[in-house]
């Protein structure tokens, strides 16, 4: 038992050991850093976040789901109306991910592609919404623009080929654009 502990502070003594000679022992001393001031302007008001928390601190779960779509609706308000900027229009989308909305979140990702409209990743994000809510012309025309964006060696090109061939195949009028 006494060998288990003295190698017990073996260990120890090492880690510290270590950590003092390759680590940054002198972020143990000083306080955690704040937020740039530049950078608080992209986040929410901190006096507004502290004020709903307040609020929704005994609210039931419905009152909560309830503050959350309110929120995000008047975030889709405001980039309806202003546009907005690539980073607002993520947190739009993560939002309505996070809710399950999937009408929400293809307009949110419609918004990014109006500002990335060659993004691979939006793209297929784009398409793949579209298919899951059942609009095979949009998912087709989505995976179309998406196609010449990815390499033909890329384990995904010869699905998204397929695919396209299945909308095809499925709705000659369609056809390649």
């Amino acid at each position: 038992m006494r060998s288990l502990s003295l190698m017990a502070f073996a260990v120890v003594l090492i880690g510290v050991g270590l950590y003092l000679s390759l680590g940054q022992p002198r972020l143990l001393f000083q306080p955690a850093p704040t937020m740039d001031a530049a950078l608080a302007g992209n986040g929410p008001d901190p006096d507004r976040v502290a004020a709903l928390s307040e609020q929704l601190s005994g609210a039931s779960d419905a009152d909560r789901q309830a503050a959350i779509q309110g929120m995000v609706a008047g975030l889709r308000q405001r980039l309806e109306q202003d546009g907005g900027s690539v980073e607002e229009w993520e947190r739009l989308a993560r939002s309505y991910a996070n809710l399950q909305d999937l009408e929400g979140l293809r307009f949110a990702l419609n918004g990014l592609l109006n500002l990335q409209p060659e993004d691979p990743r939006l793209l297929m994000l784009a398409a793949q919404a579209a298919a899951e809510a059942g609009d095979r012309a949009a998912a087709g025309v989505l995976f179309r623009r998406l196609l010449p964006l990815i390499d033909p060696e890329h384990p995904r090109y010869g699905e998204i080929r397929d695919l396209i061939e299945g909308f095809d195949a499925a709705d000659p009028a369609q056809g390649p654009e």
